[in-house]
């Protein structure tokens, strides 16, 4: 048996960090609303609930109901903020844990973080300052903390998502060049402050989730976030940090993220989104700008497209606070403008100390994803856009290049210089590297990068190194990084793609006596295994994994030999006459599921024209003296249909399918591929509505039943007649086996809009009679039907020879099943021509009329024995197939009717 593994790996994921901007005007219009002015309104009990002491009112959980109440937690950490005639300060809210208590949905408001903004005098501010830890105006050891003489909430406690999922965080923020003003949402931001409180070049916005992490930060899925950041200040220099470090500077860029600092612990959190940010000196920092804590089981997948600007290449950029730069001796802590999970790991200065517990800083079991795409765009603030022409500015501009930065100036505080002479990378797959101790371990990455492939080897930003997380760590930190097998990172001299799933198909050539006769279509390798990873967003530890096991698909067909002695034809020595390989071995596919959560499995079978085959559930019945197995009676399996596989408590969960073939060859083949099976594995369930249709025409319920979503239907066995609206542009999809038991399913839409799909698959049992009556659909997939009997007649009773879409476009049409060929060979008073689209082997019988076939698709009719009776047997002109009866084969002619003796 041959193996194939799929993993569909779970959680996709990222977060992501904001770093510094600077003040605003107002790009969008006046009335748009965030959330936290929504969240002035919230309403406790609805919105919102306190688990607090009665008396002391000190909260211990913030529960959170509604995308309101989550806007009300922001207003919250103001401080001040009076509910029910109680003051919530630090005193009352600073440990308590925030918890998501429903899934929440962030569309149609901007989101303002949770910390860093106060309201003074009904203005609202963004206070916080970043610097360096310990000096004015901060006594902290953080680097990102509110400044001094702030009412703003000190919060040190928890956020637990819950297992919950935040959906449409949206942060969208243009940024003048001025230095003071309101942001298009009305929040007023502070001057830019250097350490020393004078007017210097850098400013920090409002634009992260939460702004720093004490405790822990866990069990929150973050999906589609989207954010869109137009940075049009121009930086003229870096300016110094404290008296005392006048060889650390500072400047202005611009960026995005969810936490500002991570002290804590931040578990089980995935995001993915997209992120777009135009700017001299744009950067993405993954999960946290700065991880002093520990970092476990995150997963991100953000696409990311840093739009690069210059004014003619001259334009300066220097970086915020932290992580900053050292000029005079050229040792800089390691980071890039994109970094998968945090823009440092560790200390960023060399001789500070590890947090209170902490021995080491740490990313563990964790991944990253996603395309991450620079551009260069030489620009004026002018010709900047709106948001809502981004994506069209984007698409305009040329992918970046060192040697696009013309830096006549020769500052090395430039964007050209930093990336020139010191550790300033453009990406980061896994995070920047700071100080003291630092462990990574089982971390993975599958990165896109699209940059101009000018801008690689020694000379260039993107070196090989950059792609690889922690590579060249600085000698005074301990670092254990471990990347997987799948790790890698690709470059791409257009813009990258986002790394998507994609079904695989193996083809087998039959007659091959090994398994190496399968073919991988996606590569061409001569292989039949193949590791495929879907990844989910999850907020949990569900994981997937799908093993699949086949047979050598290897039939031989035995037309057999006479033998004068015995006076008939045998089959070779240990064959059977007619399909040998219908064994339960070589025939067999088996899909296992191994996850721990319920996947769903599909196969489908395309074979050449003079082929049949059919999918069985239930193996084979031994026959008494052959290796061949009788599939008669057994369940069969809806080829195209999804087949569910559970997994109860963790355990597997396991299908077998049976390939039984049928039809004949034409000529002598060796080593011949006449076909292929596609397995589809994927964890998303039928469609309720699909599921609802199923059950309702295999019910005894008369009613008509409206679809108003596209439906697939698999196997049905009709009690009752169905009646069907479909609604417009909406599809109904039939596969696998109608057994009409003598009902019809009608079938309607008013505006000749709705659609009728029939799968290639799709087949009719049972008894003759009407099986579907179509009233002004849009009818597709008759042409390439394989089934056998069937007819499409219009509304006065007439054959249709024009199958097409527009063919059965008519205000009736219906579709009879005229019965099996058997059943019809030795049926009386016929009147119709019997149409058979896939070969067939059939036992003669008796003849009782004049029976008349079109074959169609070359398909072979092979008829064992002799027929009694007086009725005829003709081939209709116009088939291109042919009969094989008593010896003699029959060829079908375009004009000429064959009779068959």
């Amino acid at each position: 048996m041959k193996k194939l593994i799929e993993k569909l790996g779970a959680f996709f994921i990222a977060l992501a960090m904001i770093l510094a901007v600077f003040p605003t005007q107002v790009q969008a219009a006046a009335t748009a609303e965030t959330w936290f002015e929504a969240g002035k309104s919230a309403e406790k009990g609805k919105d919102y609930r306190f688990v607090e002491d009665s008396s002391s009112h000190v909260v211990s959980e913030i529960q959170v109901m509604t995308a309101t109440g989550l806007g009300f937690v922001s207003y919250l950490m103001t401080g001040g903020v009076t509910v029910d005639g109680v003051n919530y300060g630090t005193a009352e809210v600073g440990d308590a844990t925030i918890k998501l208590m429903n899934d929440i949905d962030l569309a149609g408001k901007q989101w303002v973080g949770i910390g860093g903004i106060a309201i003074y005098s009904g203005t609202t501010q963004a206070t916080y300052t970043a610097t360096f830890p310990g000096s004015s105006p901060q006594t902290s050891d953080y680097f990102y903390a509110p400044s001094t003489g702030s009412n703003i909430v000190d919060f040190k406690g928890n956020f637990n998502g819950n297992d919950k999922i935040i959906s449409n965080l949206t942060i969208q923020r243009t940024y003048s060049g001025d230095k003071d003003g309101t942001d298009d949402w009305g929040i007023s931001n502070l001057s830019g402050y250097n350490a020393s409180k004078n007017v210097g070049g850098y400013f920090l916005g409002e634009n992260y989730f939460m702004l720093n992490n004490d405790g822990e930060f866990k069990n929150v899925t973050f999906r589609d976030i989207n954010v869109q950041i137009i940075d049009k200040f121009v930086s003229t220099n870096l300016i110094p940090m404290e008296s005392y470090l006048t060889d650390y500077y500072r400047g202005s860029a611009t960026g995005f993220g969810l936490i500002m600092e991570n002290h804590g612990t931040v578990s089980n959190v995935s995001a993915d989104g997209n992120v777009t940010i135009l700017s001299s000196m744009p950067f993405y920092y993954g999960l946290t700008a700065i991880n002093r804590g520990t970092i476990s089981n995150a997963a991100m997948n953000i696409n990311v497209d840093l739009l690069l600007a210059s004014d003619s290449g001259h334009r300066y950029a220097g970086l915020q606070s932290t992580p900053s730069v050292k000029l005079n001796d050229g040792v800089m802590r390691r980071y890039a403008l994109i970094s998968g999970i945090a823009g440092i790991t560790g200390e960023p200065i060399p001789n500070q100390s590890k947090l209170d517990g902490l021995t080491t800083s740490s990313i563990k079991n964790s991944s990253v994803r996603g395309a991450y795409n620079l551009y260069y765009a030489d620009v004026d603030t002018s010709s900047y856009p709106v948001y809502d022409g981004l994506e069209a500015y984007k698409n305009a501009q040329q992918l970046f290049k060192l040697d696009l930065l013309n830096d006549t100036h020769g500052y090395s505080g430039s964007l050209k210089g930093l990336l020139t002479n010191y550790e300033l990378s453009l990406v980061s797959a896994i995070s920047g590297s700071g100080y003291n101790s630092i462990t990574v371990d089982s971390t993975t990455y599958n990165i896109q990068v699209g940059a101009d492939e000018s801008y690689t080897g020694a000379a260039g930003s993107l070196r090989g190194k950059d792609l690889s997380g922690l590579a060249n760590p600085l000698e005074t930190m301990s670092v254990n990084y471990t990347a997987e097998p799948g790790s890698k990172a690709k470059l791409f001299s257009t813009p990258a793609e986002p790394v998507v799933a994609k079904t695989e198909t193996f083809t087998s050539s039959v007659g091959g006596v090994v398994a190496s006769a399968w073919k991988r279509f996606s590569d061409g390798a001569a292989t039949n295994s193949i590791e495929i990873p879907i990844y989910l967003t999850t907020a949990g530890d569900i994981s997937y994994k799908v093993e699949l096991n086949w047979g050598d698909m290897e039939f031989v067909y035995d037309r057999g030999s006479y033998d004068a002695e015995k006076g008939e034809t045998v089959p070779s020595q240990g064959n059977e006459l007619g399909w040998n390989g219908n064994d339960n071995t070589n025939n067999l596919i088996n899909v296992i599921n191994k996850s721990n959560a319920s996947v769903n499995a599909k196969l489908n079978l395309q074979l050449d024209k003079n082929y049949s085959g059919a999918f069985y559930k239930e193996a084979g019945a031994d026959k008494t003296g052959s290796n061949e197995k009788d599939y008669a009676g057994k369940a069969s399996y809806a080829a195209g249909t999804y087949l569910a596989l559970s997994s109860a408590g963790g355990g597997s969960d396991s299908q077998n399918f049976y390939l039984v073939m049928g039809g004949a060859p034409n000529g002598n083949l060796s080593n011949a591929q006449i076909g292929s099976i596609t397995v589809t594995v994927t964890s998303q369930t039928a469609s309720t509505d699909s599921t609802k249709l199923t059950a309702y025409l295999n019910d005894d319920t008369s009613t008509t039943y409206a679809v108003d979503s596209d439906v697939e239907v698999g196997d049905v066995k009709l009690i009752a007649n169905k009646t069907i609206t479909v609604a417009d542009n909406m599809t109904m999809t039939l596969f696998g086996e109608l057994n009409a038991n003598g009902n019809t399913i009608t079938v309607s839409n008013e505006n000749t809009l709705g659609k009728l799909t029939l799968h290639p698959e799709f087949r009719v049992i049972g008894s003759a009679g009407t099986v579907l009556d179509s009233t002004k659909m849009l009818i597709s997939g008759a042409e390439t039907l394989k089934a056998n009997g069937l007819v499409w007649k219009d509304s006065t009773g007439n054959a249709i020879a024009d199958l097409s879409t527009t063919g059965l476009q008519g205000d009736n049409v219906k579709l009879v099943y005229l019965g099996s060929v058997a059943d019809y060979l030795k049926a009386a008073d016929l009147s119709e021509v019997y149409p058979i689209n896939s070969s067939e082997t059939v036992t003669a019988d008796v003849l009782n009329d004049a029976n008349v076939l079109q074959l169609n698709n070359g398909a072979v009719l092979t008829i064992e024995g002799t027929f009694t009776g007086s009725g005829t047997l003709q081939l209709n002109a116009g088939s291109n197939g042919s009969v094989i009866y008593n010896g003699n084969t029959y060829h079908g002619a375009a004009d000429t009717v064959m009779i068959i003796e």
